[in-house]
């Protein structure tokens, strides 16, 4: 009667048996647990686009609502275009204005040439009537005054060749000027332009709106996020195995999990991505993942993001981000 001994010896030495009974359960842990991975450390997660205006207005139609289906550039919400349009209209007759001012510099610029001709024209003749005197006075052919007269033409003549010549210059540096302005107010007709189209706001990605935080009339702040959009095209699972796990791990290696929202059922999976790194302390940076230890009396195990692409099933089942998943697998010899 081998049982009965052994009932009375634990009777005899329940500490001992006690203390024999664990060690032999962690040796049997041990060895199911080298080679039988279970994790229930998983949840379900995809890619979740935050929606956010460029422009500040108030919101005056919101073309969603709570999880509805969308797909990729489907309109999502409109900020009053108005102010937008006025601010358009003002810049672009700036630019109006200032490409008008550009054709009037250039028309000076064409008019000081053809007074630079004409200048020159009347230079040259009075160049040669002044060394036609200056022979004639050298034979005593004319008088003095007139030879006087000549020379004053002259200098006149070349003085107002020299102001057309100035003009030009000065005609020539206002067309810069105004192309630069012209320059300036393209940019910043086109910045309105671009301004005025960030006043609707489309849909960056297909997949489902998340619950709705603002309602027609909220006003709006760049830079703030007012929508979120659960995609479609990157559910995964993310599990969070203890770094004993790891170097069997490989990627493309199969695994099994099952889903919270769908308890009955084990679907397939793949190791898409294991996280080559851990952050120890929460990383300010983000940098690396940092995986909460959830305790602060027991040292546990560090563990590390492994993701698991599940195939074909997002487009068989509707999944939700944060859900608690556990997968299983062999671990390979």
């Amino acid at each position: 009667m081998k049982a009965p001994r052994i009932v009375h010896w634990f009777k005899n030495h329940i500490v001992i048996g006690t203390l024999l009974t664990l060690l032999v359960l962690y040796i049997i842990y041990e060895l199911v647990s080298g080679v039988l991975v279970f994790s229930r450390d998983a949840y379900v997660t995809t890619d979740v686009i935050a929606v956010a205006p460029e422009v500040n207005g108030p919101l005056v139609t919101l073309a969603v609502r709570d999880s509805q289906e969308v797909q990729q550039g489907d309109l999502l919400l409109k900020i009053n275009p108005e102010p937008f349009q006025l601010n358009l209209t003002r810049l672009q007759a700036d630019l109006e204005l200032a490409q008008a001012n550009v054709e009037r510099a250039k028309g000076e610029v064409a008019t000081a040439d053809d007074r630079i001709a004409s200048q020159q024209a009347t230079l040259d003749d009075a160049k040669m009537s002044f060394e036609r005197a200056t022979e004639l006075r050298k034979s005593g052919d004319i008088a003095p005054q007139t030879l006087d007269d000549a020379r004053r033409t002259y200098d006149v003549a070349q003085a107002m060749l020299a102001m057309a010549r100035s003009s030009r210059s000065t005609a020539l540096q206002e067309v810069l000027v105004q192309t630069a302005a012209v320059n300036a107010a393209t940019a910043a007709a086109a910045r309105a332009k671009y301004d005025l189209d960030r006043t609707v706001i489309i849909a960056p990605v297909a997949g489902r709106v998340a619950p709705l935080i603002v309602r027609v009339g909220d006003y709006l702040t760049a830079g703030r996020p007012v929508i979120a959009i659960v995609s479609d095209e990157n559910w995964r699972l993310v599990v969070n195995l203890p770094e004993r796990h790891l170097k069997g791990l490989r990627i493309g290696q199969g695994v099994y999990c099952y889903i919270g929202s769908d308890p009955w059922s084990v679907h397939p999976g793949k190791v898409r991505s294991i996280a080559p790194g851990v952050a120890r302390s929460v990383d300010p940076s983000r940098v690396l993942p940092y995986v909460n230890l959830t305790t602060d009396w027991i040292r546990l195990p560090r563990r590390f993001p492994v993701e698991i692409d599940l195939g074909d099933l997002p487009k068989k089942q509707r999944l939700f981000v944060g859900s608690d998943a556990s997968i299983f697998y062999a671990m390979p010899p």
